[in-house]
């Protein structure tokens, strides 16, 4: 399943919507999560047909107007969801084989291939084989009659030494990406797609670089200077997603009562996993995921002898 399925799947909003509002955005200034946190205050955009940039503003920093974000995160009007809620967490590993090394160039940063030297990151075995995976999608899903809404302006996502500290950001369509560069180092952080034109910098322990996702979809966070990093920003049209960390574990707070789905993918890996789920108030449930890999050349080497793993080309 590619990313754009999966997003599709997940988010219950069509490739179409994928596809359009080419000038979706919007702005504001703080506060701001991550995906381990969870969220603090209100959102707020600007108010009527009015757009101004906020301090640090650059040509991709235009907010929208209330009406434009929520005729995309809200089309049926529906109700804002004001009941008790739960949560769930988990941890998702990976069966089948290992991810193989990429033929990017670290000689100018040594530590970025502890990030970026392999197809997705893993940890060690467990007893039963299975290894824990970092910057795997997590969504929850299913619930109807209502929407939720999102309760932060930004996300966060900190450099720190030679590289990201993730590789999958997630975040609600009209939230803000904030880039906080904590390393010695100047980058260039970019969005594709994105403004070609635009060139913002990331200044060594400076204020975060603002970037607005214009649309809802899949994105890809890229450093003009260097050409290995690449992390795969989401962007949902409601609030229930997170990735995995480096020890595969994840969370997702703020989930309404009753029954909904919790479903994960990567980018890196052709394969999907999901469960039903019955919300109970105050609780947090425990959800566990597995994922299985198969290499392109293991694929392609099962079709030669008639098995029907499928090759997939690494994104």
């Amino acid at each position: 399943m590619n990313t754009l399925r999966a997003l599709a799947l997940f988010s219950g909003f069509s490739i179409a919507a994928l596809a359009g509002c080419e000038d979706c955005n919007k702005g504001g200034a703080t506060p701001v999560a991550t995906d381990a946190g969870a969220p603090s205050s209100p959102l707020t955009v600007v108010d009527g047909g009015t757009s101004a940039l906020p301090e640090g503003g650059t040509i991709n920093a235009t907010p929208l107007p209330t009406a434009s974000v929520k005729a995309m995160v809200n089309p049926d009007q529906l109700p804002p969801y004001t009941g008790p809620t739960g949560s769930v967490e988990g941890t998702i590993t990976v069966i089948g084989d290992p991810a193989p090394a990429t033929p990017n160039d670290f000689s100018r940063c040594p530590d970025a291939e502890k990030t970026w030297g392999h197809a997705f990151r893993e940890g060690p075995p467990g007893p039963n084989g299975a290894r824990p995976l970092a910057d795997a999608l997590v969504v929850v899903t299913g619930y109807k009659g209502f929407y939720l809404p999102e309760k932060n302006e930004a996300k966060e996502i900190r450099i720190e030494n030679c590289a990201y500290t993730t590789r999958a950001l997630t975040l609600t369509f009209g939230q803000r990406i904030e880039v906080r560069n904590l390393s010695k180092d100047f980058w260039t952080p970019m969005l594709e797609p994105g403004p070609s034109l635009v060139l913002m910098m990331a200044t060594p322990n400076g204020d975060p670089t603002k970037i607005y996702p214009k649309k809802p979809g899949h994105f890809l966070l890229l450093d003009r200077d260097r050409k290995y990093v690449s992390v795969d920003v989401y962007a949902f049209l409601h609030p229930l997603h997170t990735a995995s960390s480096t020890t595969g574990y994840y969370r997702i707070d703020g989930l309404p009562v009753g029954k909904v789905k919790v479903s994960t993918t990567h980018s890196q890996i052709d394969s999907t996993a999901e469960v039903e789920l019955n919300v109970l108030e105050g609780v947090v449930h425990k959800v566990d995921l597995q994922l299985k890999n198969v290499n392109k050349e293991a694929g392609a080497r099962a079709s030669d002898a008639g098995g029907d793993a499928a090759p997939r080309p690494l994104r």
